[in-house]
């Protein structure tokens, strides 16, 4: 009888510690993904907000009153210069990513031509034969940049010049009717907005600077 009761006492001492065990590894496993779901709610609410692009088509930076603009030049080339003053701003709680800012040149919905994103520019001022006056001028992010990174809720002020050049017999070639505005995301996912139809393009023409922001959307 002894023997007997020895042998349930030490069954039921097992029991209580298997029970036990396993108790704290279901307690583990409900606190860990209590964890992970509180950081996956956090970041999407950090996520929440916005990403806004307002952009101005503004005066170029040489001194001259003049904003977006076709010219041609005495060496048989045409120019369309578009100079633009964004405002990005980030209304989320998380660090936002604006990659390779450009504007793209369409025809009938159809690509013709990404315009050249100018990093610097070296203005000289004459007077008769005599320079009177010489300005490096500088666009985008350091080092020319056309990629931003936008802190949270935080909103930044970019100055940045686009240049499409050709030669007088590629006219036919390079027609188009829309400027579309493109960049991609932190996850690398590209962005195309319409932001302006264009009319008559290549024959000479100076047009107003936009006096209000213009939202991307």
């Amino acid at each position: 009888m002894t023997a007997f009761l020895m042998t349930a006492t030490t069954t039921t001492d097992e029991s209580t510690i298997n029970t036990e065990i396993i108790m704290l590894v279901i307690g583990a496993i409900l606190g860990l993904v209590a964890s992970l779901a509180t950081i996956v709610i956090e970041r999407i609410f950090d996520r929440r907000g916005k990403l806004n692009i307002f952009y101005r088509f503004c005066y170029q930076r040489t001194g001259r009153r003049e904003s977006w603009c076709f010219e041609d030049s005495v060496d048989g080339k045409k120019y369309f210069t578009v100079p633009v003053v964004y405002e990005f701003q980030n209304t989320s709680n998380t660090t936002r990513v604006i990659r390779d800012v450009s504007l793209l040149l369409y025809k009938d919905n159809k690509f013709v031509a990404k315009m050249t994103q100018l990093d610097h520019l070296h203005t000289t001022t004459r007077k008769g034969k005599k320079v009177t006056e010489e300005k490096d001028l500088y666009f985008g992010t350091d080092k020319g940049s056309y990629s931003f990174v936008l802190e949270p809720r935080s909103i930044q002020r970019q100055e940045c010049e686009y240049m499409h050049i050709i030669d007088s017999c590629d006219v036919d070639d390079n027609q188009f009717d829309t400027i579309k505005l493109r960049y991609f995301d932190e996850r690398n996912k590209e962005k195309l907005f319409t932001i302006r139809r264009v009319d008559n393009c290549w024959k000479n023409k100076y047009y107003d600077a936009d006096e209000e922001w213009i939202l991307v959307k």
